[in-house]
């Protein structure tokens, strides 16, 4: 992939969208693409950072590893999210895994050349620390629901957030359009693969879900608002 097709697939993102163009433009320049294979590391918790990057074609899962050796899903990205920043700004080892799931493509401009962009655009440092706070925004709700919220609530709310983020119409609903097995599911709301398996009996009693191989379509994304505290819209 050119960094030309590139640019198109970032052309929409929002933080991409409000540099300036000639701070734009470095980024892009200064940027490199590799392809990372299904499974394999863009980099591992605890590696140096190594710079800025985002996602151009696949799937990025952030993960993390309890000292249990319990496996959980901090984020899922797809084309046009950006991720790695916060090694950026505070110069720290990267905090958690992020894993390729299925044959991916990522954009990448290294340390070195984000300070230089840095340097030489004022600005680009505020930039950088606004996709931080886009995320922690996103990470302090996952934790407010998860500290507060029953199973039940934390479901729906992750569910309506991959409906918003993830979802496509479909006829009878917003598909949920990941390679979602439970195990990924039961992961990113905390609770185990059985405990999973029986939130999801009870959606779809309620016609709230439908589930498909590797697919979630919501029904009823009124009532899984309100399930997790949402208003309707």
């Amino acid at each position: 992939m050119e960094i030309a097709a590139a640019s198109r697939i970032l052309g929409s993102d929002a933080w991409l969208g409000a540099l300036p163009p000639d701070t734009r433009a470095a980024l892009m320049g200064a940027a490199r693409i590799r392809t990372v294979d299904n499974g394999a590391a863009v980099y591992r918790a605890g590696d140096p950072g190594d710079g800025l990057h985002a996602v151009l074609k696949g799937e990025i899962r952030l993960i993390g590893h309890t000292e249990a050796g319990r496996r959980l899903v901090y984020l899922i990205l797809r084309p046009g999210d950006w991720f790695g920043e916060m090694s950026v700004l505070d110069g720290k080892p990267r905090l958690h895994d992020a894993i390729a799931f299925g044959p991916s493509v990522v954009l990448h401009v290294d340390s070195n050349r984000v300070d230089l962009i840095a340097a030489a655009h004022p600005g680009f440092d505020r930039a950088i620390g606004a996709l931080t706070c886009q995320h922690q925004r996103a990470a302090l709700a996952f934790v407010e629901q998860t500290l507060t919220a029953s199973t039940e609530a934390r479901l729906a709310f992750i569910l309506t957030e991959m409906a918003g983020r993830h979802g496509r119409p479909v006829g009878n609903g917003v598909e949920i359009d990941l390679r979602l097995s439970q195990e990924d599911l039961a992961a990113l709301v905390g609770i185990s693969r059985q405990s999973l398996a029986a939130l999801l009996g009870r959606l779809r009693r309620e016609r709230v879900i439908e589930t498909r191989y590797a697919r979630l379509v919501v029904l009823d994304l009124e009532a899984l608002q309100q399930k997790c505290g949402r208003p309707r819209s």
